[in-house]
């Protein structure tokens, strides 16, 4: 288990999943949910957290599908 201190951040990660299972990462829901219609029928957008150190990268949580706002 990884305990926020220096170095170590909590996180959220954004991407967009096409019909096809291709991964696609953004850096927010804005810029993740402005690029949705651009992957077609079937694209989702899924968010997790995370932990990230310095040349790891942690899930805290699986990926869940999230609904336009």
């Amino acid at each position: 288990m990884y305990v926020e201190s220096v170095g170590v951040t909590a996180v959220r990660e954004w991407v967009i999943r096409n019909a096809k299972g291709k991964k696609f990462v953004y850096e927010s829901a804005a810029e993740a949910f402005g690029e949705l219609d651009e992957y077609g029928p079937g694209a989702q957008v899924l968010t997790r957290r995370v932990y990230r150190a310095m040349f790891r990268t942690k899930p805290i949580e699986d990926w869940q599908v999230v609904e336009a706002p």
